[in-house]
């Protein structure tokens, strides 16, 4: 019976295991200790060991103090003795600009280690991208941390903040440790902080959108802030959570503010002689009835109550200017729409007659009531009616209508003017651009933001010779 062996021509499985070992890409050697204990190598194998000319033909039988420059053996060496010692030892080696991992483990025989089995694997990139991800994190944990506006992270389902930048502690006051104990409640005005809760619940039911608000912030000793955020949801260790930047506003606001009040007084201005005419007629009336009633001693009923009816119309006019003019609380209230539009077409009639220009009104039947600033609606409202009056210089008719569609209110002002042109139309709102010879454009501007202080919008259609429509698009709620 013959004997099975190895085929002529066929590598022997050591061969091919020597093949194989050449071809891989980290670097697998062994080492040797002879009884001076010292390390001799007895296999270096692996496409680095080629690359570095320390493959097993060139090096086997040599001493590691032979192959390694003296730093690099007293680097290793260390190492070598504590897997000499019976312990698998992982380490980090640098040969010029490239890093390799290594791991030695130590084959014993009769309890003595006698053989060293190492690894070496190239990590340059991944050393290389750990470090530009450390860099990264770096300047961003830098940006955070310096920045002038507040940064926070907390989770969706749980209360409470799980990072907070040092800004955000200086804008309310608060330590970082302070304020990681507190949730986004306790920083709000107790009567807003419905608006915290709307949009944590909103998060709760799945909500991902970006979401941009302001609040009136409590700060640590007792004084009130406007603050702004805008915040979204990501992941953050593994769980929903929303991160979001705050800023104090309250110089700003207190800047709007003041562009408001100005420019409200510029339009009461602005009117001033129509409203002179306006109390002119019915003192006129009244003067006329006095001289009448001396005639009836015992007087006329219907005269009397002519005359109350007119002194109620002065009386209205001068309260609403006086409304309008002084500084108001504000305070977001329902109001119904329908009073307050037929008020602001009260005010601007006589405006209007000056001009030669007739208010038509249209309003749907059983209009809702809106959560509103109601004075700055009503100047946002007189603004657009005075507009669309002194865009008729030749006389016409302006619209005024109040609808509903869906969950939102559309108010609208229309008039019959030589329109606005599209280039023109793409500014509008800019500050001090303005389509009148003396006007600073910043009337608009305070009614654009006054509208999106109230969650609406404000669009423009026209068309020149066509004439213009503000629509004015307000939630109902």
């Amino acid at each position: 019976m013959r004997a099975q062996g190895v085929e002529a021509g066929a590598a022997s499985p050591k061969n091919e295991w020597l093949h194989i070992i050449q071809n891989v890409h980290n670097h697998i050697f062994k080492f040797i200790r002879n009884e001076q204990d010292e390390f001799i190598l007895e296999l270096s194998e692996g496409k680095l060991a080629h690359e570095y000319g320390i493959h097993t033909d060139a090096l086997k039988g040599m001493r590691m103090e032979d192959i390694f420059r003296k730093t690099d053996v007293e680097y290793i060496l260390p190492y070598y003795q504590v897997a000499v010692a019976g312990q698998t030892v992982e380490y980090e080696l640098v040969l010029g600009e490239r890093y390799f991992a290594s791991v030695l483990t130590p084959i014993s025989h009769d309890g003595v280690v006698t053989e060293i089995i190492g690894s070496a694997t190239d990590i340059t990139e991944y050393k290389l991208m750990k470090q530009q991800m450390q860099e990264a994190e770096e300047l961003y944990r830098s940006l955070v941390e310096d920045t002038l506006i507040g940064v926070y992270i907390a989770y969706v389902e749980e209360p409470g903040f799980v990072y907070v930048n040092p800004r955000l502690g200086d804008i309310f006051g608060y330590s970082q440790e302070e304020l990681v104990r507190m949730t986004a409640s306790d920083l709000v005005i107790e009567e807003e902080r419905g608006i915290i809760h709307g949009h944590q619940e909103r998060r709760l039911n799945g909500d991902r959108s970006n979401i941009h608000y302001q609040f009136r912030g409590l700060c640590k000793n007792g004084s009130r802030i406007d603050v702004e955020v805008l915040q979204k949801t990501s992941m953050y260790r593994g769980k929903p959570a929303v991160i979001g930047i705050l800023q104090d506003i309250t110089q700003r606001k207190q800047a709007e503010e003041l562009v408001r009040k100005s420019e409200l007084l510029s339009v009461i201005g602005q009117m001033a002689a129509g409203v002179a005419h306006e109390i002119r007629n019915p003192l006129t009336s009244l003067k006329g009835f006095v001289q009448l009633l001396r005639a009836y001693p015992e007087g006329k009923d219907e005269y009397f109550g002519i005359m109350l009816s007119e002194l109620d119309r002065i009386e209205f006019i001068i309260s609403e200017f006086l409304v309008l003019a002084k500084p108001q609380v504000i305070l977001q209230r329902k109001r119904e729409m329908r009073p307050l539009l037929e008020q602001i077409v009260m005010i601007a009639d006589t405006h209007a007659i000056m001009h030669n220009v007739q208010i038509i009104t249209s309003y749907a039947e059983n209009l809702p009531s809106i959560v509103c600033e109601e004075n700055q609606l009503k100047q946002v409202f007189l603004n657009l009616l005075k507009n669309a009056v002194e865009a008729m210089p030749n006389g016409g008719e302006v619209k005024v209508t109040a609808a509903v569609e869906g969950e939102t209110m559309v108010i609208a002002f229309s008039d019959q003017g030589c329109g606005i042109s599209q280039e023109q139309l793409a500014k509008l709102g800019e500050p001090f651009f303005t389509t009148k010879p003396n006007g600073t454009g910043l009337g608009l501007m305070v009614s654009y933001k006054i509208i999106a202080n109230h969650g609406g919008t404000i669009s423009v259609r026209s068309g020149e010779g066509t004439g213009t429509t503000f629509e004015i698009r307000l939630p109902i709620g």
